[in-house]
């Protein structure tokens, strides 16, 4: 049984200062069943949810986003991160391509 949206949906593999490897779970999570049937991507409210869980964070608000890769079942992506006068900037990298990018409101 799964306990929320992100459990074993991903697995951390490393973690340095900065960036943080990542891979994402089986086509057969739930998540990506639902989201799309027959095209599976992981969405992007999870893809801030997955940043705050993993870098510790409560999101107040998103103040700039774009998506450009999409991300996918078994990827290995790494999520890049810096702060900056109360904000995160957060990247999703594959295959050494920004994916996404958010800057993120945090408390």
């Amino acid at each position: 049984m799964i306990e929320s949206f992100t459990d074993k949906l991903y697995t951390v593999e490393s973690a340095e200062e900065r960036s943080v490897s990542v891979r994402l779970g089986e086509a057969s999570h739930p998540i990506f069943k639902a989201h799309f049937e027959g095209n599976p991507l992981l969405p992007a409210f999870l893809q801030v949810d997955i940043a705050a869980e993993i870098l510790g964070f409560s999101v107040k608000g998103i103040s700039r986003s774009k998506f450009m890769e999409p991300l996918l079942p078994n990827d290995e992506v790494v999520l890049e991160h810096e702060e900056r006068a109360g904000k995160i900037r957060v990247r999703w990298v594959k295959n050494g391509k920004i994916a996404s990018e958010i800057t993120l409101e945090v408390e």
